[in-house]
């Protein structure tokens, strides 16, 4: 278990959570429509979520290097699943800024039931291995069908929950680095 990928991972849910608050901040302000790119608004809204989707998969991994000796198969596989949604999401995200349209809606629908599926076997499986607080696994389990039940109550409300759940576990995650390097210390 790497130390420094737990630090990264925290330090990446943290700014994720910063992304998604400014994403949601921006689209309060000037309304972002779904598919079409009138303003620069627009364009800055899609930036931000797509990075914060990339910083997302790197908390990911923290989590993983944290948690992986714990976990066993089913976390490495619920990790590794919501890993390959959120990149997917990435790559769409991506396309959708640089084409200016939404684009690849099929493969985007294919991302988010990875980031579905392997968010909850991830956050189960954070529960069972008791590194983390329970609370972190059940974040992670509800954020995502959170975020998106949220859209239809507020606008932007998906970057509200996003930045809650994972600026909470990159703080997890953090608190734990700290930690790992006092442990790491007393054995050398």
């Amino acid at each position: 278990m790497s130390s420094q990928m737990v630090r990264w991972g925290g330090l990446a849910g943290l700014a994720a959570a910063v992304m998604f608050l400014v994403a949601a901040i921006v689209n309060l302000i000037s309304p972002y429509q779904r598919g079409v790119f009138d303003s620069f608004s627009d364009y800055l809204y899609q930036l931000l979520v797509t990075v914060a989707f990339a910083l997302i998969a790197v908390a990911i991994v923290g989590l993983h290097a944290l948690q992986s000796g714990r976990y066993g198969r089913w976390g490495t596989a619920g990790a590794s699943m919501a890993f390959v949604g959120y990149g997917i999401i990435v790559v769409v995200a991506a396309a959708t800024l640089l084409a200016g349209a939404d684009v690849l809606l099929s493969v985007r629908l294919v991302g988010a039931a990875a980031i579905l599926l392997g968010s909850i076997v991830l956050g189960l499986m954070t529960i069972r291995a008791r590194i983390l607080p329970w609370w972190c696994g059940v974040l992670i389990i509800v954020g995502f069908p959170l975020g998106d039940f949220s859209n239809a109550l507020i606008r932007g409300g998906e970057g509200i929950v996003f930045a809650i759940v994972w600026g909470l576990v990159g703080w997890a995650l953090l608190s734990r680095s700290g930690s790992l390097e006092e442990q790491a210390s007393r054995v050398i």
